[in-house]
């Protein structure tokens, strides 16, 4: 898979993570009664109009520079031991994607984890408040 496609798959899967963030911190405001569901509806249609545009703005941009690459590149006839030394720098920045990747999926499992334990801490100390 070119660069293109992992950067932008790496951007939606943040957006994605982060547009569910946003909508537990909805679902918990509603149920303290802080917002309105109608409200939190809105607000979380918002945010995810808005990290979705700058997915695609960040898309576009990324293959503007990839574009913009390419073209020097043949106008310059970049020798093959130089294409050869962009595509092991490509492979490169290949490998710290997934390692960001990875990095995502455990903070990802962390999160959800704390989240897990603070629900039933809360549970916990509900019950022994109410005895």
């Amino acid at each position: 898979m070119d660069i293109l496609k992992k950067a932008s798959l790496l951007t939606a899967e943040f957006i994605s993570l982060s547009a569910d963030k946003v909508q537990e911190v909805a679902d918990e405001f509603v149920k303290k009664g802080t917002l309105h569901d109608n409200e939190a509806k809105k607000f979380v249609s918002e945010v995810r109009s808005t990290l979705e545009g700058r997915e695609k703005e960040f898309t576009e941009r990324w293959e503007q520079v990839v574009n913009s690459v390419q073209q020097i590149g043949t106008t310059l006839g970049i020798a093959k031991v130089e294409k050869d030394n962009l595509d092991e720098r490509i492979d490169e920045l290949e490998r710290h994607i997934d390692e960001l990747k990875s990095r995502r999926d455990l903070i990802s499992k962390e999160l959800n984890k704390d989240n897990g334990a603070g629900h039933k801490a809360k549970a916990a100390s509900a019950t022994s408040s109410a005895k």
